[in-house]
């Protein structure tokens, strides 16, 4: 099934991801993954997603409209089959058209309003594993007019599988752990903490009550561990690489 070049292709691939910075941070790690995928393998259209409780967070998209997850999240996630609610079983690659846990109709309903209105006509998904438990999913969609995904695609991304999983857990191992900590309400604070803003201009900005404030900066010196601002500027400056205080 395979030719020499596409030999060539998967172990070029395997050397890039086997030497990728793990200490990078999150958002860039994952660029580095899907720009990889793109010059090695030809994917062009990729997104990946952090996984929680099968829940899906925000992703990070390669040459993917920010409006077509937007319209996913908010319409069509639930008709898709591979979305992590909805596979039929524990493969860890999946291609849409062997799915067969979504009745015809919904996949039919995904597939011509869904992806078809943003000019897309398949997909296929690589669930990621650490500590035996389903962390991330990385998801490659096709144009119309592209070949569809067959399984050529599940064999190569079966031989990167475990060399993807195991930089993504050192990655995930090497990031600050206040990173997965921090709400994005107490990023928001951190950031207008960072510029200089008091309590009450910070409480403005955000349209909240000034003890709100407050009740996020104690939440914060108990994550960083310090008891005034000028101990959390000084810590957040350790965690700059990753936690970006000054902008995010």
């Amino acid at each position: 099934m395979f030719y020499e070049g596409d030999v060539e292709k998967i172990l070029k691939a395997s050397y890039h991801i086997s030497n990728m910075n793990v200490k990078q941070s999150n958002e860039s790690f994952k660029h580095e993954l899907l720009y990889t995928l793109n010059q090695h393998l030809g994917y062009h259209h990729m997104l990946f997603w952090e996984m929680s409780n099968n829940e899906l967070k925000t992703p990070i998209l390669f040459n993917i409209e920010v409006h077509t997850i937007n319209e996913y999240l908010h319409l069509y996630k639930n008709f898709d089959p591979l979305h992590p609610q909805n596979i039929d079983t524990q493969h860890a690659i999946q291609l849409l058209n062997n799915n067969k846990a979504m009745c015809l109709q919904k996949q039919s309903h995904y597939k011509e309003v869904f992806l078809r209105e943003n000019c897309y006509e398949d997909e296929m998904a690589l669930y990621l594993k650490v500590d035996n438990r389903h962390v991330a999913v990385i998801g490659f969609l096709r144009k119309i007019g592209e070949k569809l995904f067959n399984e050529k695609d599940v064999l190569m991304l079966v031989y990167l599988k475990r060399n993807i999983e195991n930089m993504y857990a050192l990655h995930l191992l090497s990031q600050p752990s206040i990173l997965f900590e921090m709400t994005a309400r107490e990023r928001e604070v951190l950031n207008f903490v960072s510029k200089g803003l008091k309590n009450v201009e910070i409480a403005q900005q955000l349209i909240v009550s000034e003890n709100t404030i407050k009740k996020h900066l104690q939440n914060l010196y108990r994550k960083f561990q310090v008891t005034n601002r000028t101990q959390l500027l000084a810590k957040c400056l350790k965690y700059m690489d990753h936690v970006e205080c000054r902008e995010y």
